[in-house]
Parts: structure tokens; C-alpha cells; sequence
């Protein structure tokens, strides 16, 4: 070979290796865009859009989920607080136990990048009409435990393999653990500002902010809600006659029975003083009524009892209303309202017909009119 050619091949090489540091170059600021934009979004709803869709086409990703470890509810708690639908988003997957994550990561530090293998990684890719042929992993971890999985889907099966570049993806899990940790801790901090301290169920700030949120949801999605007003029967004589520390204890008692009897998707909130409120989403009057009847029957067979182990006699009346989709026009500020007020005039019937009862205002509005129909025909 000669000089020139020898010069030539070299050229050929050394071109090709600048290409190959102009593409690593490329990735290396697509990932620190990334990392950059996740680190800076403002809200789970503007994060979670980020790490799952914004930057899939950029990168080749063909799947992405992430999977968090949630044995007590209360992540998707918190998401479920922040409004934006994101504990039912199908690429948002939920544990009840670590025990799964633990069995696939020996070494939680480090991202695993392998063919896809259906006993290992099909729980981690369940909405995909074709399982992706190699798959990255990435650890999510908190206090030397994996509390968590990022996980990217790649139908070719050359994509992820142990040369593919761990230490940007380590670097990546590292920056998806902080952020999912200070959105959640500030969801928190809201969570706190939104609760009762007495009663540990909602306060009546967020739950007029829920009923603005759910009002314009049935809107959009054309399923009802339905409200209920729950009242303890003669609340002030049992304040009387025991003292407040127990009607404080009576309080804590009746909105551990209401948070029994219904979903974990539904919103219990203390209203004030021995009101409580309960928005059940996407339940009609039937179910409202059936749920409101096994809260009051539940209240008067429940025991509560004094520290001198005195059993304290307890009823309650319950008011309940539905919101239908068709009820629902522009001014949607003006539906919730009516909508509250008329579970609360259901509620004001029950407690003025002797108390310790169910009325809903859509049995209440058809007597109204039956009895308007019949005093025109006479």
C-alpha cells in the first residue's frame, strides 16, 4: 500500500471517528435537554408528560412506562390530589410491594439492558399490542432501596445491550429519582394544606376545589357524580353531655366510618362543625342512595365509646343529589353550586322528617312535582 493510500485510509478512520464523536455529541445534549426540562417542570402533570411522551420520538424510545412501588395508596393519592388524572394514566403502572422490582434488580444502582424476556419484563409493558424485542430498565431508588422502575421499550433487538451506554441512563435515573421525590414531597405539602387536622379526611377548601374539577369532568365524560351531605344527629348535646374532647373523638370516629364505606377514589371532606361531604365519582342515585345507607346504618350500629368505656349513642341524616350529564351548561361554576345546594336541602329534609334517614333530592324534586301536578288538577 502506498503513502497516499495509507493517508487516505487514515483520513477514512479519522472521519469516521469524528462522525461518531459528532453523533455521541448530539446524544449527549438530547440527554442533557432532557435531564434539563425534567429537572425544571413545574407540576407531576408537566413531568409525567415529559419523561412518557415528550422526548420518546427524539430518542427512538418505541415504549415507555414507569413503575413506582405504592403498597399503601398513597402516591396515587397525591396524584389523584393533584388533579390531572394521572393515578388511572396506563403508562404510570403501581406496585403493592417492592418484592418484584427487588428479584430483577441485583444491583440497584445500575440500569439493565437486555433482549426482552416475557417472564421478566412483560409486567413492565402491559399496554403493548407487540412486546418490545430489547428493553432498558432503569432503577428508581430511595434510601438504598428500588422504589421504582423507568422503563424504555425499543423494538429492535440490537438497541439495548450492555454497550449501549450505562452511564447516561444511570445518570438519567438518578435525575428521574430527585424529581419524582420533590414532586411528590410538594404534592404533599399541598396534601397537608387541604386537610382537616382534626378528622384527617379532606377540609372544605378542597373540596370545592374537587367539586369545580369533577363538575367539569362529567362534562367531558359524559358519567354522573353524586353528592352526599352527612350530618350527626344532635351533635351539640353530645358535646353537652360529654365534653368536647369526646365530641372531638365522635368527629374522628364518624369520618373513619365514611372513609370505610367508600372508594379510595372518592372525596370525603369535612364540611364544618359535624357536616361531612362525600363526592362519589362516576356513581349514579342508586349507588349514591345504597352508599349513603350503609354510612348512616354503619354510624348507628358502630361503637364509640367514652375512655370510661360508656358506649355513646350515635345517628346521623344524610342529604344526597347526582349531577347528571345533561344537567351540565357553560357556566359550570353555577352547576356545582346548585348541585351542593340541592344535596344540602336533601340533608335539611332528612334532618327536619325526624332525623337518622337518607333523602335524595331527585325523590324530593319528583314528590315536589308530583304534588304541584296534583294540586293543578284539582
Amino acid at each position: 500500500m502506498s503513502m497516499l493510500e495509507n493517508i487516505a485510509e487514515l483520513n477514512a478512520r479519522f472521519e469516521g471517528l469524528l462522525e461518531h464523536a459528532r453523533r455521541n455529541e448530539k446524544t449527549l445534549k438530547k440527554f442533557r435537554d432532557f435531564e434539563i426540562s425534567l429537572l425544571y417542570s413545574d407540576s407531576p402533570a408537566e413531568f409525567f408528560n415529559l419523561l412518557l411522551k415528550a422526548y420518546r420520538q427524539d430518542f427512538g424510545w418505541d415504549q415507555v412506562t414507569v413503575t413506582l412501588v405504592d403498597k399503601d395508596y398513597g402516591i396515587r393519592r397525591l396524584l389523584s390530589h393533584a388533579g390531572d388524572e394521572l393515578e388511572s394514566n396506563p403508562d404510570i403502572l403501581f406496585l403493592e410491594d417492592a418484592g418484584v422490582l427487588k428479584a430483577i434488580y441485583h444491583d440497584i444502582t445500575m440500569p439493565i439492558l437486555s433482549p426482552f424476556d416475557p417472564d421478566l419484563h412483560e409486567m413492565f409493558f402491559p399496554g403493548g399490542t407487540v412486546a418490545p424485542a430489547s428493553v432498558a430498565l432503569l432503577p428508581i431508588t430511595r434510601r438504598h432501596q428500588v422504589v421504582g422502575s423507568f422503563n424504555i421499550g425499543s423494538m429492535n433487538e440490537a438497541r439495548f445491550n450492555e454497550n449501549t451506554g450505562k452511564e447516561f441512563l444511570q445518570h438519567l435515573a438518578a435525575i428521574i429519582t430527585v424529581c419524582i421525590d420533590n414532586h411528590l414531597s410538594k404534592e404533599h405539602l399541598k396534601y397537608l394544606g387541604l386537610i382537616d387536622n382534626l378528622t384527617g379526611v379532606n377540609n372544605r377548601r378542597f373540596f370545592e376545589q374537587r367539586l369545580q374539577e369533577e363538575t367539569a369532568r362529567v362534562n367531558r365524560s359524559s358519567t354522573p357524580i353524586s353528592c352526599l351531605f352527612v350530618d350527626i344527629d344532635h351533635f351539640k348535646k353530645i358535646n353537652d353531655t360529654y365534653g368536647h374532647q369526646v365530641g372531638d373523638q365522635v368527629l374522628r370516629h364518624v369520618a373513619q366510618i365514611i372513609r370505610e364505606q367508600v372508594r379510595a377514589i372518592d372525596i370525603v371532606a369535612r364540611y364544618g362543625g359535624e357536616e361531612f361531604t362525600v363526592i362519589l365519582l362516576q356513581a349514579g342515585a342508586k349507588k349514591a342512595e345504597e352508599i349513603a345507607e350503609r354510612i348512616r346504618t354503619s354510624i348507628e350500629q358502630g361503637g364509640c365509646y367514652t375512655d370510661s368505656g360508656q358506649r355513646i349513642p350515635l345517628t346521623a341524616s344524610i342529604g344526597t343529589n347526582t349531577l347528571l350529564p345533561e344537567e351540565c351548561h357553560t357556566d359550570l361554576k353555577a352547576v356545582a353550586k346548585l348541585f351542593v345546594e340541592q344535596a344540602d336541602q336533601a340533608l335539611y329534609t332528612a334532618k327536619s322528617n325526624g332525623r337518622n334517614r337518607t333523602v335524595c333530592f331527585s325523590s324530593l324534586a319528583g314528590k315536589k312535582a308530583a304534588e304541584q301536578m296534583s294540586a293543578t288538577r284539582a
